[in-house]
């Protein structure tokens, strides 16, 4: 098949019909490349093993699956904080929907970038990053994201909540998780997020830390080291495709 007939079949399937078709019949494990690509979420398939085994690292959706896979029999929501534009995010919406995991998914992020918190993650060092300044991340939008869940039909018990982590997740406060993905960059909000979550976290739940040993950002280490000083839990590390992450499961 040539280029220009390859295309056309690509366009075809980015049509609304063949979109749900995915959803409902093909495993997202299982998606090509090119679907994820075409609508800016991670697939197993996107995923390029490292060429060394290393924590400065993007999330691995693969990881993610995994775990989620592992705590889905808990009871508790699950949720993420760092959305950004919500590659990862709808990603977990799709894996939940295709494997009939029912249960309420929850998207935090402030959706307008980093606010001055970002200068006391600055100051504590770390390797140059382009998004570690005021307005970092700040190129996306709770409603593209919204949209695009609800055009995969996987919005039911999908929630977003704009806003900062100290303002929108005492909403949550009579919540408990099974599962929570921190990528959320700064000490401060690593903070926040461990100090609400950790108490919600139900026996065996996890909290995957996308930042621990990166070097751009020590303020994830520096949070979860306070956080878990004299708590009988230690960080786990898992692997894939020399992707190195850390998690926290609750005794």
């Amino acid at each position: 098949m040539n280029s220009t007939l390859k295309n056309i079949a690509r366009r075809l399937l980015l049509f609304e019909p063949c979109q749900k078709y995915f959803v409902n019949h093909v495993s997202v494990e299982s998606w090509p490349g090119f679907y994820g690509r075409a609508l800016s979420i991670k697939i197993p398939s996107l995923i390029k093993p490292l060429p060394v085994r290393t924590a400065e690292c993007g999330s691995n959706i693969k990881i993610i699956f995994k775990l989620i896979k592992s705590v889905a029999h808990l009871p508790g929501d699950m949720a993420e904080c760092g959305v950004y534009q919500g590659a990862t995010f709808v990603s977990e919406a799709l894996y939940l929907k295709q494997h009939k995991i029912s249960k309420a998914l929850w998207g935090c992020d402030s959706f307008e970038g980093f606010d001055e918190a970002v200068l006391s993650e600055i100051a504590l060092g770390g390797s140059h990053d382009q998004h570690k300044k005021i307005g970092g991340f700040s190129e996306t939008s709770p409603e593209a994201i919204q949209e695009l869940l609800g055009r995969l039909g996987i919005d039911d018990r999908v929630h977003l909540l704009k806003g900062y982590f100290k303002d929108t997740l005492p909403r949550l406060k009579d919540r408990s998780f099974c599962f929570v993905h921190l990528d959320c960059d700064l000490y401060d909000s690593y903070k926040t997020c461990l100090n609400f979550f950790y108490p919600r976290l139900v026996p065996g739940g996890i909290i995957l830390l996308d930042e621990y040993n990166d070097p751009p950002w020590p303020g994830c280490n520096k949070a979860v080291d306070e956080v878990l000083n004299g708590k009988p839990e230690k960080l786990i590390e898992i692997e894939s495709d020399n992707y190195l992450k850390y998690y926290i499961q609750r005794i």
